[in-house]
C-alpha cells in the first residue's frame, strides 16, 4: 500500500526561499526546483540506501553520498547500446562514472524486459529529477512497477517531472485538459495512456494505478488546469535556460510551450512486500 504525501507543481515562493537559504542545487530553473525540493523533502541519514532514476550527469547523487554519507546508486544507461547520441550530450559516460566512485552506477533502464541487477526491496528512497517524463507512455506502468519492486517496505519515493502546462498551446489544449481530468473514468484506456502527459492529474492517476493499493486523493492538490493558467506563482522554465537547451540539444519544438515541474511524494507501507 502507498500513501500520497505530496503532489503539486513548483512554486516561486518555495524556490526563492530555498535559494536564499543556499539549499543545494536551488537555481531559478526547473531542475533547480527539483534538486532543492528533493533535498528538503526527506531527512537524509548516513547509511540510507538511495536510488537515483535517470541520473545521467547529475551532481545530486554525488551530493547525497558526500554530504549525508548515503549509499547512493544511480540507474541510467546513458544511451549506451541504443545508437542514440542525445543522452551522451557530447560526453563519455564511462569517464564520468570512473570519476565518481562514491556513486554506484548501474547501466540499465527501469521497466526493461531484460533482467535487472538492482536488488529487490533494498532502497530506502527512490527519486528522480527531470527524468520520468522521458518514459514512453506505454512503458510508464512497467517503470513504476519496477520501482515498487526495488523499494523496501516503509520506503519513500520522490519524483519531479518536467511537464508542459495546458495553457502552453492555447484554448484547445486547455479544453482538452479539462476533458481528460473530469471525464477520466469514462475515457477509453488507449486514449488515456496516449494523453498521460497532458495534465499532472492524468499522470498521477496512471502512476498510482501501477502501484499496489495506492491511496490518492486528488482534491485540494492544486493540480486543476485553471489554477495552472491563472496562478502567477507557478514556476516555469526561464527563457534563457530554454535557449540553452535549444543550443545544446536542438529541442526547439519541445521547449516552446510553458513548462513547469510536477512533483510526487509517496510512502510505502511497512507491511508491503
Amino acid at each position: 500500500m502507498y500513501e500520497l504525501e505530496q503532489a503539486g507543481v513548483g512554486d516561486t515562493r518555495s524556490l526563492v526561499s530555498w535559494a536564499a537559504a543556499n539549499v543545494f542545487g536551488a537555481k531559478c530553473n526547473l531542475k533547480g526546483f527539483d534538486y532543492a525540493w528533493i533535498i528538503t523533502s526527506r531527512n537524509w541519514k548516513a547509511g540510507d540506501r538511495i536510488l537515483d532514476v535517470g541520473a545521467g550527469y547529475s551532481t545530486l547523487p554525488i551530493q547525497l553520498a558526500e554530504q549525508y554519507q548515503c549509499e547512493v546508486w544511480a540507474v541510467d544507461d546513458f544511451g549506451i547500446g541504443t545508437n542514440d547520441d542525445f543522452w551522451a550530450r557530447g560526453k563519455e559516460p564511462r569517464d564520468w562514472i570512473s570519476a565518481h566512485p562514491q556513486v554506484r552506477y548501474v547501466l540499465e533502464r527501469l521497466g526493461d524486459q531484460n533482467p535487472s541487477s538492482l536488488p529487490r526491496h533494498y532502497f530506502d528512497c527512490i527519486y528522480s529529477a527531470s527524468a520520468l517524463e522521458h518514459v514512453p507512455p506505454q512503458q510508464i506502468r512497467s517503470v513504476w512497477q519496477h520501482m515498487d519492486r526495488l523499494l523496501k517496505p516503509g520506503g519513500h519515493m520522490l519524483h519531479a517531472l518536467d511537464m508542459s502546462l495546458p495553457s502552453g498551446r492555447g484554448l484547445l489544449s486547455l479544453g482538452k485538459a479539462f476533458l481528460i481530468d473530469y471525464l477520466w473514468p469514462l475515457l477509453p484506456a488507449g486514449y488515456r495512456i496516449r494523453n498521460v502527459y497532458c495534465t499532472p492529474t492524468a499522470y498521477l492517476r496512471v502512476a498510482a494505478s501501477s502501484l499496489p493499493s495506492c491511496r490518492v486523493r486528488l482534491s485540494g492538490r492544486g493540480l486543476h488546469p485553471l489554477r495552472l493558467v491563472l496562478d502567477p506563482h507557478v514556476v516555469i522554465e526561464p527563457l534563457d535556460w530554454a535557449l540553452n537547451r535549444v543550443r545544446k540539444d536542438g529541442l526547439l519544438l519541445d521547449l516552446i510551450p510553458r513548462t513547469t515541474t510536477f512533483f510526487i511524494e509517496l510512502r510505502k507501507s511497512v507491511n508491503e512486500i
